[in-house]
């Protein structure tokens, strides 16, 4: 057969496959795919959109956990889905930190994917053990050029936010500070709960409740502004780095060639979803702030975040796991 007739009969196939509009749309469950395992905030997030989901569209609405290779598995089960609505990918910033590192991921981070809705934001807080005498940007600034390799930092992989925040700080501030790698967050915060580790970046919901219980001491916000959670603490770019900013997100995604109207469907019902008061006490509860947008807003935020982490990885010469 000749290329040009396969790839014809291939286009009449998927159309033909996938619904006709949105109102046709969905003709069987819907699987939301997260990268990671089940408990942890991406878990969280998308069992609270697919619990408001399912009665919206009609159908069951399934989470299918799929972790591995810092989320580059689920998101090429998702990038070679068939386009039609029934397989999206619940992602994180790790989307466009993948992508700033990497040449050769199996798929385009942008290319690959229709953008449908940002779900949740949510700033990093910088956290100190009492113990460390560290009460603002200012003081860890002091302390590390005084007592150089001293303090020390529990870094979640070069690959996470919370190493690539602190190593742009590090070299904003002209600072050399340990960094200590851990696999998960949950023992990075225990061993900076126990004084074995001088700081951390955190969701910021979860500084602030160790913050009040005394445990931590809440440093600096990540974030652009000061957050509505945290309104006494002040951000890293009013503390003297007035270009830093790095801001947690989830979103969802679709196969690239989803159809316009399903892609607005999907975003209109997480939209509602996410205005749900019961939602956002959930996304609350594990330090997320619920946040609507449209597909153009997502797709922008993550043009702009790999454009932001390639600066970053450019400047602090990071290298990926």
């Amino acid at each position: 057969m000749k290329p040009w007739l396969s790839s014809l009969l291939l286009t009449l196939a998927a159309s033909l496959a996938a619904p006709a509009s949105a109102a046709d749309y969905p003709t069987q469950p819907v699987r939301i795919v997260v990268p990671f395992g089940p408990g942890g905030g991406t878990d969280l997030a998308a069992r609270a959109i697919a619990e408001q989901l399912a009665p919206a569209l009609g159908k069951p609405v399934v989470v299918e956990n799929r972790p591995g290779g810092n989320s580059v598995i689920a998101s090429r089960i998702v990038a070679t889905a068939p386009a039609d609505g029934h397989t999206l990918l619940l992602t994180t910033d790790i989307h466009a930190i993948n992508a700033a590192y990497a040449s050769q991921l199996p798929y385009d981070s942008i290319r690959d994917f229709a953008f449908v809705a940002q779900l949740t934001t949510s700033p990093l807080m910088l956290v100190a053990h009492p113990g460390a005498g560290i009460g603002s940007v200012a003081d860890l600034v002091r302390r590390a050029k005084a007592e150089p390799g001293k303090l020390s930092f529990a870094s979640l992989g070069p690959s996470s936010p919370h190493y690539l925040g602190f190593e742009w700080l590090e070299r904003l501030a002209g600072i050399d500070v340990v960094d200590v790698p851990y696999k998960g967050g949950g023992q990075a915060l225990a061993d900076t709960l126990g004084g074995q580790v001088s700081l951390s970046l955190i969701v910021a919901g979860n500084g602030v409740r160790q913050a009040k219980a005394g445990k931590l001491v809440a440093v600096a916000v990540t974030s652009p502004q000061r957050t509505s959670i945290a309104p006494d603490v002040p951000t890293i770019a009013e503390s003297g780095y007035p270009e830093f900013a790095i801001v947690n997100w989830y979103g969802i995604l679709a196969p690239a060639g989803t159809p316009p109207a399903i892609v607005e469907r999907l975003n209109r019902e997480i939209g509602r979803a996410l205005r749900e008061p019961a939602v956002i006490e959930r996304l609350a509860g594990a330090g997320l702030e619920a946040t609507t947008g449209s597909p153009a807003d997502l797709e922008a935020l993550v043009r702009r975040d790999i454009d932001k982490y390639r600066r970053i990885i450019a400047l602090t010469g990071a290298k990926p796991e």
